[in-house]
């Protein structure tokens, strides 16, 4: 087997270098290593060295070497005294076909969504001085979240937008202009597209994508940087991070050893939208993570964050060893909590699960004065040697109560500014995406997912996934402030009887193809999604708005 080396580069979350060391770890009957991504290569090594490597055979000790061959993907040429680099550039042809482009019309209605098609070039640059030091850049050429043919929707002032746009200002923001799903865009209209832009003027012009400077030691590391960032094992969604976001700015320490981690984390949302209203105002979103891991079979993690807004930058409240409850300036800071644990009770068996709390009514408070908000989620897994492969089948079940994510002053939804050339709406030169930095359904949902995957180690994969979501009338557009000012909407699901029901079936493959001296790797990929959804009226006891879609993507990848 190979040697293991390490550095300070950090490994992308679209590396299978996660997977592997779950699938491995959990083969041999130890829990998940750590459930704060992403990793360094430090950490994944020190992660790896848990592992006997003398004791795997077969389709084991071929994980073992993907994990290997993965942190070593970053350095591709080495110099005396330390340093090495790596350029690369990475090229994709993605075609896309489906058989509704009236009713399935923009990008949140694609299960291979905006995040995960790929750009037809990306150039990676990374340079790094071991062991304390190194730097990583990409540059791409791609369609970005909307083009210049778009219809996008043009905000009118009849609803609020979580507490970015509260209910006493949404008259200020008659020129913002949002890619939501009620945009029609033309990539996800056509019943055959691809993603060979021709047009310069579609391009993504928002990156780089993945821009770090990362130091550390053996032990630790800190990085400042512009990345995805996910914390959970979670098939669904996790609650309080999750990687449906493209990226995130943000500066983060972590230290780790076999048993314990510590995560300092600050994310920087963009405001931008805000500047013409308020130039003075910023929002920090400020976590810190306690993961321990007790014995072999349990991981569990306590977590503590809170959102902050202010118009002056105030040093005191960055400290991350403070108890952030105690931050109870409730103009200026948010709260929620977060437990996440895993059991591995026997080898290739996990059972998982994770709880968040937004808010909670003391019972010395007013039962009245505002909503409760909390979501969670919990699921088995099972994972064993099939054949030349690796089987993992799990199932999964999630819900949030209907405020979840939603406060009257400060809330868990981010807003980002997406540049391009759109003349559908007076010649705007930026669009704004709101979202969620965790569950990406927000609140008002329950969701139940069984998917399966088996996966040849350095070869390829087989998975399909069914999927039941059931969703309530609130989303990030309801006005949940009272009279009061505090958020009274309730905590009754799917209020009205009102429900929102789609299910999805999706079905993955793909093969690492042989290998050429010219090409470092290159490979084929493809996914085949049926969806359909529905709306439920409780009170007549009927369903309406029946609505499908099968949705077909191919595409091949080479790295050079």
């Amino acid at each position: 087997m190979a040697m293991v080396t390490a550095s300070q580069n950090v490994v992308p979350l679209s590396s299978p270098l996660y997977e592997d060391m779950e699938l491995l770890y959990l083969l041999k009957g130890k829990s998940i290593p750590s459930g704060g991504k992403p990793w360094t290569d430090n950490q994944a090594s020190l992660y790896l060295k848990r592992i006997a490597a003398d004791s795997l055979k077969g389709p084991e000790a071929a994980l073992y070497d993907e994990i290997v061959s993965e942190l070593d993907r970053q350095k591709r040429w080495d110099v005396p005294g330390g340093f090495t680099f790596g350029v690369w550039m990475d090229l994709s042809a993605e075609m896309y076909s489906h058989t509704n482009s009236t009713d399935f019309h923009a990008y949140t209605d694609w299960t291979y969504r905006f995040t995960d098609r790929k750009p037809l070039a990306r150039l990676r640059m990374n340079f790094t001085v071991d062991p304390f030091f190194s730097t990583y850049c990409d540059l791409q050429y791609g369609y970005g979240l909307y083009t210049s043919e778009d219809t996008l929707t043009k905000y009118d002032g009849s609803h609020v937008i979580g507490a970015l746009v509260p209910s006493e200002d949404k008259t200020k923001y008659s020129d913002l202009v949002l890619v939501d799903g009620s945009s029609v865009q033309k990539l996800y209209t056509q019943n055959f597209s691809n993603n060979l832009i021709l047009k310069s003027r579609d391009f993504d012009f928002q990156w780089p994508k993945r821009a770090i400077l990362s130091l550390g030691g053996s032990n630790w590391n800190f990085n400042f940087g512009r990345d995805r960032l996910d914390w959970g094992n979670s098939h669904i969604g996790n609650m309080v991070l999750d990687d449906h976001a493209d990226f995130h700015d943000y500066a983060r320490f972590v230290t780790f050893s076999p048993y314990f981690t510590y995560e300092a984390l600050s994310i920087f949302p963009d405001w931008g939208y805000q500047y013409q209203q308020d130039s003075r105002t910023f929002r920090v979103f400020m976590l810190h993570r306690l993961e321990f891991r007790p014995a072999e079979k349990v991981t569990f993690t306590l977590s503590e964050n809170v959102m902050y807004k202010d118009s002056v930058f105030q040093l005191q409240y960055l400290n991350p060893s403070f108890l952030y409850h105690n931050l109870n300036v409730r103009d200026k800071f948010n709260a929620i909590a977060y437990v996440d644990a895993s059991y591995a009770f026997l080898p290739g068996w996990n059972l998982y699960g994770q709880f968040a709390l937004d808010q909670a009514v003391a019972p010395n408070e007013d039962k009245d004065a505002e909503s409760n908000a909390w979501g969670g989620l919990g699921g088995i897994e099972w994972i064993g040697v099939c054949g030349k492969g690796i089987l993992r089948t799990a199932l999964e079940g999630a819900f949030t109560l209907p405020c979840m994510y939603r406060r009257d002053g400060i809330d868990f939804i981010y807003s980002r500014r997406y540049a391009g050339l759109n003349d559908s709406q007076g010649g705007s030169w930026n669009a704004q995406l709101f979202d969620y930095f965790g569950f990406p359904y927000g609140g008002d949902a329950v969701v139940v997912k069984w998917d399966s995957k088996w996966k040849v180690p350095q070869k390829g994969s087989l998975s399909m996934a069914v999927t039941l979501l059931l969703h309530g009338p609130m989303d990030m557009y309801v006005d949940v402030v009272g009279s009061s000012g505090l958020t009274s909407y309730g905590t009754t699901m799917f209020k009205g009887g009102s429900v929102d029901a789609s299910l999805f079936v999706t079905f993955c493959g793909c093969y690492q193809l042989p290998k050429v001296n010219f090409l470092e790797s290159w490979g084929v990929y493809g996914e085949a999604a049926f969806i359909e959804k529905t709306h439920y009226d409780a009170t007549t006891k009927t369903s309406s708005d029946w609505r499908n879609d099968l949705q077909l993507t191919i595409g091949i990848t080479t790295t050079i």
